[in-house]
């Protein structure tokens, strides 16, 4: 009895530091795509692109990264 409340409290656990090292990678990876895309704009184009712009671009490619990472098929 006392194994399996181990044993789940383990499972727990994992769970809550999988989710918190998911989280800040997913705030890392904003965060470098959201450079990318302010230093690409200014590099290609010659002028800042308007904050607004830049965040919501950032969010729609970071988003589309996590979720295509999180929902790929491992091959058999």
């Amino acid at each position: 009895m006392v194994n399996r409340i181990v044993g789940a409290l383990w499972v727990v656990g994992v769970a809550l530091i999988s989710s918190l090292v998911s989280i800040l990678m997913g705030i890392i990876y904003f965060g470098v795509t959201l450079w990318i895309i302010k230093m690409a704009s200014e590099y290609f184009f010659g002028g800042a692109v308007e904050a607004n712009w830049a965040v919501l671009s950032a969010a729609i490619v970071a988003t589309g990264a996590v979720l295509a990472g999180a929902l790929e098929r491992k091959s058999e």
